[in-house]
């Protein structure tokens, strides 16, 4: 069947179609001017007063950040996030701006290491600010840096020579920073009753000054003989009055050594202190005294 341009059917179908286009386009347009002119930050929702992001909601995107602080965190861990991070969520790539928006550690700390070129570069030891402590790297990658800090231990080793003085520090302190070593890594035990570890040695060795020697004065003995082993074989042998005293009663500081006057006075006649002015010429030493002759 053929219909012609002027057939009535033909007409009234594109009318229809041509009416339901132009409602269609009215219904599209008043629609997206609706849209526009909505305002959906405006709602009572967002009526609310906005405040700054707490740690919970930093942390939901920020999971490791937030987990380097809560273990490692140090000091950091009684600063908020917006505390440091007064900018942020505007990094731009195109910008480079990265540095821009970073928290500055001289904020807060005012060169607590001094000014010197070689420590004012935080992240040179603290490699993670989020963790400043544990992420300090290997001492032995530090070492000229440490005396920068650690300058009453610097000074100790330089007043007080020993061996000690001649180490690195990270020949001790190695393998991490903050490691304190135990003395038996280095040296042999050199005393019967202390067992090598550290804090029986530095009863008498402070570590970085350690022939400062130093003891209460009830010491055992025993050890004493770990070095002076000559001397208190001596006094076990033959036993005295002296036999039963501490080492730290006659001598209170490593080294000193007294006058028998000192304790006994001049307890014989003066012609006899007069012809024999040493002790020792009749009585020997004091770690082996013997009778008068």
């Amino acid at each position: 069947m053929t219909y012609s341009k002027n057939h009535p059917s033909l007409l009234s179908g594109i009318s229809v179609l041509a009416a339901l286009a132009v409602l269609a386009l009215v219904f599209f347009q008043t629609t997206a001017a609706e849209a526009a002119a909505e305002n959906v930050y405006d709602t009572e929702a967002m009526l609310i007063e906005l405040k700054p992001l707490t740690l919970e909601e930093c942390a939901r995107c920020h999971t490791t950040h937030f987990n380097w602080l809560r273990i490692n965190g140090a000091k950091h861990q009684g600063v908020s996030c917006t505390d440091c991070h007064e900018i942020f969520h505007a990094y731009n790539p195109v910008r480079n701006n990265y540095a821009e928006i970073m928290p500055k550690c001289s904020t807060c700390h005012e060169a607590p290491h001094g000014t010197a070129e070689s420590v004012i570069k935080c992240l040179t030891c603290h490699a993670n600010p989020h963790q400043p402590l544990a992420s300090i790297p290997d001492p032995a990658n530090l070492e000229p840096n440490c005396r920068l800090c650690h300058t009453e231990v610097a000074a100790s080793l330089k007043a007080e020579v020993s061996l000690h003085t001649e180490q690195e520090c990270s020949s001790c302190h190695s393998e991490k920073h903050g490691r304190i070593p135990v003395c038996n890594e280095c040296h042999e035990n050199h005393s019967p009753l202390a067992v090598l570890d550290t804090p029986d040695c530095l009863a008498c060795h402070p570590v970085h000054t350690p022939l400062m020697i130093t003891y209460p004065g009830d010491q055992d003995n025993r050890v004493c003989a770990g070095c002076h082993t000559d001397a208190y074989d001596l006094l076990q042998a033959r036993v005295t009055k002296h036999t039963a005293l501490s080492c730290a009663k006659c001598h209170p500081q490593h080294g000193h050594l007294p006058a028998c006057m000192d304790c006994h006075g001049k307890p014989h006649n003066p012609a006899i202190h007069e012809k024999f002015p040493q002790c020792g010429d009749c009585h020997g030493i004091a770690h082996d005294v013997i009778a008068s002759p």
